[in-house]
């Protein structure tokens, strides 16, 4: 464990649709300062955000700065707690002091940070302007995810302008240029304290559901920049890694759509359909009782996990479970940026007595179960440091969920080998067991949140946890919450520590499996054959086919032993061969097996829109210049049907779309890499292999559409341009005296 440090770790940055997400962005140019709670976060992301203060001083830093810089203007984040509790205080002395800067207060209506609590005190948007105004505020702009609540600025004080959040960017230009303090009220509730409302049926749940189409999805990343969410997930397909949407998660904050993607389609009168698992009614064989572990000192329970996925609550559980065995129990939840999807990590220690147990946290090296509920946490310093190998045993969760830095990199590979490697290497091989739990879990009850109760049965079965089986499926029923469905949970579990191979043929049964990725040559290049056939004609095909098998005969000829360049040749050919137009893009949103994937997660009854910006109809933003998107009816179903039939016209000169400059660079970039292949088969051998491979793989970087696309293509050609100079002049080779 010496020296090792988690590859990625589980940095939660805002949870999906926070409004702190959107509200701590400042414009191109400008710097912002952290406050406490929420807004520390900011400084972990590429916000330009820096440095924090205590309760109540948001500001006051810059108080003091400012004589001294010759930054003009600063950004100051503070919350609707902080500003009720004593922010107000800093506003009054920044004003006094009269610096340029201007505050950005969110109104979010709760605590967030510690469990989304009711706010102290009485406290509105209009009587937040008020207060500002009282306190010499001329210049005070209002946003919010929902301005017609307000008529106007009614109820407002004076000179007081209200926006919809989209246009954020362009009032903080606006505010940036005033003299003095200014304020910036960001009216959106916390995604979190929203979710759990419309679960309680305190708020209306919006019918309205997000869905990417993964055939058109580039890969690019544009929605998580636009989103920072971590309901958009990795998807990893034939034609490298798309996005899809956890459905579970989503706060239908909607903010993906704004990606410069044409793959979006939302669902209206979305009604999800119940999974329905395999393992209703369905009765398990009698189990061995297995030897629990002998209490002649404390036993210590490690649970890690994420906020948000009951890890606290399986250790409320366990905790009962132990009271109703008459043990002594103590239970200590670390729950830290949980309300933010960080990581949360449960104590819990068994005993005979209370009194034998004399400290509530387990020290260094004094877990003898770590119970893992997440595998990045699991994995982590602070969760190993609590292992001692030959003592501890580990059950982890091997599912691979992806981090707040998937949002960044879109291109981030999720280290589950390292991470499965540093468990098993600090605890031992032999006292180590990884399963997928959520795979299984979703498969046989038809829901994810099952998955940690299943764990607790496993590592039960195993001999792992001392209580009885009979107390943790009573206090399942005194927790009173999807009763059945836990206690069945909880016994698959056990069955599968028993015989893993009849619950893992159980899981199998579960709808179609997932085509499975091509696994060789031949396979990539029969299915794209097939693909180019559908996106024109048998004729492009052929073309692909031909210089694919020309790649392959130079590879074995010229560098015999060595592979990699004609799959390469096969892959990324093929991307470029079949860009996404407007032909492409209108077959694959209307492709009926899109349709029938859509049909199978909602209920009857809802209609469709897509979200594009089509090149005879789309808008441009005053603000960016670029083109914007605009939500379709049915009606553009309809349309698109008809385009794609109009597929023959590509590239001819009645192309309609043709004649663009996307179009036209599309084209040629085809037609460059037909030329660096044949100069690359010319002159291959085994010293150059490895470098003709990865200059072959270059598509791959280019990706997106419109402006996005272009970015990534600049990037791309740079990168060419030097690896075909090194291919060109291979740097001779060192002497041994050199």
């Amino acid at each position: 464990l010496a020296g090792w440090q988690a590859p990625i770790e589980r940095l939660p940055y805002f949870c999906s649709g926070c409004p702190h997400n959107t509200s701590t962005k400042v414009p191109e140019g400008s710097r912002a300062m952290a406050g406490i709670g929420c807004h520390y976060m900011a400084m972990w992301m590429d916000r330009d955000t820096e440095t924090f203060t205590q309760m109540g001083a948001e500001g006051a830093t810059w108080i003091g700065h400012a004589p001294f810089t010759e930054t003009p203007h600063i950004f100051q984040n503070i919350g609707d707690g902080t500003y009720f509790h004593s922010g107000l205080l800093a506003i009054r002395a920044a004003v006094a002091a009269n610096v340029n800067i201007t505050y950005k207060l969110l109104y979010n209506d709760a605590v967030a940070m510690t469990g989304g609590q009711p706010m102290d005190g009485p406290l509105s948007v209009p009587r937040i302007t008020h207060q500002l105004y009282g306190e010499g505020i001329r210049r005070i702009a209002v946003v919010a995810d929902d301005p017609g609540k307000y008529r106007g600025a009614e109820g407002f004080a004076a000179g007081v302008t209200v926006d919809h959040r989209d246009a954020l960017d362009r009032v903080q230009r606006e505010l940036r240029e005033i003299p003095g303090v200014t304020a910036l009220i960001y009216d959106q509730v916390c995604a979190t304290e929203l979710r759990r409302r419309r679960k309680r049926g305190l708020i209306p749940d919006p019918p309205k559901r997000v869905v990417i189409n993964e055939m058109v999805c580039e890969g690019c990343g544009d929605c998580g920049v636009a989103s920072n969410c971590l309901s958009v997930i990795p998807l990893e397909t034939e034609f490298g890694r798309k996005r899809a949407i956890d459905q579970s998660s989503c706060n239908k904050d909607f903010t993906c759509i704004k990606g410069f993607c044409p793959s979006f389609v939302t669902v209206h009168d979305a009604r999800l359909r119940r999974a329905r698992g395999v393992v209703e009614g369905v009765s398990l064989p009698a189990l061995p009782e297995p030897d629990l572990p002998a209490l002649d000192e404390p036993y210590g329970v490690l649970i890690t996990g994420v906020g948000g996925t009951g890890v606290v609550t399986i250790g409320a559980l366990l905790g009962m479970a132990g009271h109703i065995d008459g043990l002594g129990v103590s239970v200590l939840d670390m729950t830290g940026l949980a309300q933010k999807y960080g990581a949360v990590t449960s104590h819990l220690r068994f005993a005979h007595e209370s009194s034998d147990i004399h400290a509530v946290r387990i020290a260094a090296g004094g877990a003898r179960l770590l119970l893992g509920c997440d595998l990045v946490v699991a994995a982590s310093f602070d969760a190993l440091a609590k292992v001692t190998k030959g003592t501890t045993h580990a059950v982890v969760n091997a599912h691979e969920a992806p981090t707040g830095d998937f949002t960044r990199s879109p291109d981030l590979a999720f280290p589950g080998k390292r991470l499965r490697d540093a468990v098993a290497g600090t605890v031992g091989e032999d006292r180590t067991d990884f399963l997928d739990a959520t795979r299984i879990a979703t498969a046989l009850f038809g829901d994810a949140i099952t998955s940690n109760l299943f764990m607790v049965g496993y590592a039960w079965q195993k001999g792992l946890i001392p209580v009885s089986g009979a107390a943790i499926e009573r206090a399942v029923e005194l927790n009173g919450v999807a009763v059945e469905m836990n206690l069945r949970a909880f016994r698959w579990g056990r069955q599968a520590a028993h015989d893993p191979a009849a619950v893992e043929a159980a899981a199998a049964e579960v709808g179609p499996a997932a085509e499975p990725l091509a696994s060789g040559l031949d396979d990539i290049v029969a299915r794209r054959v097939g693909m180019l056939t559908a996106y024109q004609n048998a004729a492009y095909a052929a073309r692909y086919a031909a210089l694919v098998e020309g790649v392959r005969a130079a590879e074995a000829e010229k560098a015999k032993g060595l592979t990699g360049l004609a799959e390469a040749v096969a892959r990324y050919y093929f991307k470029l061969l079949a860009y996404k137009d407007e032909y492409e893009i209108a077959r694959l949103l209307t492709d009926p097996a899109f349709e029938r994937r859509i049909a199978a997660q909602f209920e009857e009854g809802y209609t469709l829109r897509y979200h594009l910006a089509p090149p005879l109809l789309a808008r441009t933003d005053p603000e960016t210049g670029r083109p914007r998107k605009s939500a379709y009816g049915a009606w553009m179903g309809w349309a698109m049907r008809l385009v794609a039939t109009f597929k023959w016209l590509r590239g001819t000169p009645f192309d309609p779309f043709g004649r663009s400059h996307e179009r036209r660079t599309e084209r040629r970039l085809i037609r460059e890499y037909e030329t660096v292949v044949a100069e690359l088969i010319a002159g291959l051998d085994h010293d150059n292999h490895a470098l003709a491979v990865e200059i072959a793989g270059l598509p791959e970087q280019i990706r997106g559409y419109g402006y996005i696309k272009q970015r990534h293509l600049v990037k791309a050609k740079l990168c060419e341009s030097e690896l075909l100079e090194r291919f060109r002049e291979p740097s001779p080779a060192a002497t041994a005296a050199e």
